[in-house]
């Protein structure tokens, strides 16, 4: 059964396995507000306990993909502004959260430009697409912030400690080609095959062995955290799980019969 949410800040649809949010507030440059952060949060809590969720496009309209947080709301805030931003990260920290540790993997379209919050947002992605002419910019220290969104960890997670510090404190901004050599992003498209690319990768993981896919990304969500000896013991029971799944043993059959596999998903 289809799906599809049409909020403030993004809309979202369902079908054929994908679920595709689309980023929509062009004119204000998609940014991460009080809206956003709620309705995200709402929204990736429904998309990860459906079934018929396979995969997720995340993408954006207009000339950016996102400015990052919206700081001419922060601005309004004054004393009020760090209650203000507990409440927005107690939405959207559980919502990326959530993303990472989903069974579905994601893929994220990026154009123009992506800073602050929305970094993390991208990072998050499991694979990220990304336009020749689009810049990503790490915005926080240049307004006397610190990162968020998980930041420290997605992006650090991509790109290593000491080169995720250094972005951070210098504010730097990446191009596409640098941001590709340091594993930021994992694929470099031209600008006007950035939605279709993405597209046709996240649409290629909606047919696969959705519970395989979703094994994958809790083990490498855990393994900086865990011994090597840890890790090898929950590879273990991990795959046992999984050959327990309808996918693997049509996995292994067809590959026998010298076929391509049909995946249901479970």
């Amino acid at each position: 059964m289809g799906l599809a949410i049409s909020t403030k800040s993004f809309e979202c649809t369902i079908g054929d396995g994908l679920a595709h949010i689309v980023l929509n507030q062009p004119e204000r440059g998609n940014p991460i507000d009080g809206d956003f952060c709620r309705e995200f949060g709402l929204c990736i809590a429904e998309l990860s306990e459906r079934d018929d969720v396979r995969a997720v496009l995340l993408s954006a309209c207009g000339r950016l993909f996102s400015v990052g947080g919206d700081l001419m709301s922060l601005v309004k805030q004054e004393d009020a502004l760090p209650r203000t931003i507990k409440a927005w990260t107690a939405d959207l920290h559980a919502a990326i959260a959530r993303m990472v540790r989903m069974r579905a993997p994601v893929v994220a379209a990026v154009h123009g430009n992506v800073a602050g919050g929305s970094v993390s947002l991208m990072a998050a992605a499991d694979l990220v697409v990304m336009a020749e002419s689009a810049r990503i910019s790490a915005a926080f220290s240049r307004i006397g912030f610190s990162p968020d969104s998980g930041s420290t960890t997605t992006v650090t997670r991509r790109i290593g400690v000491a080169r995720a510090r250094r972005f951070f404190l210098l504010g730097e901004t990446l191009d596409a080609k640098a941001a590709h050599s340091l594993g930021l992003v994992d694929f470099v498209v031209p600008d006007g095959a950035v939605q279709s690319e993405a597209s046709r990768i996240a649409k290629e993981l909606a047919a696969g062995p959705t519970e395989a896919f979703g094994a994958i990304k809790r083990l490498f969500c855990q393994t900086p955290d865990r011994s090597f000896e840890s890790q090898l013991e929950e590879e273990a029971q991990t795959l046992a799980a999984i050959s327990r799944t309808a996918d693997a043993r049509e996995g292994v059959k067809a590959f026998v019969e010298k076929r391509k596999p049909v995946f249901v998903g479970k």
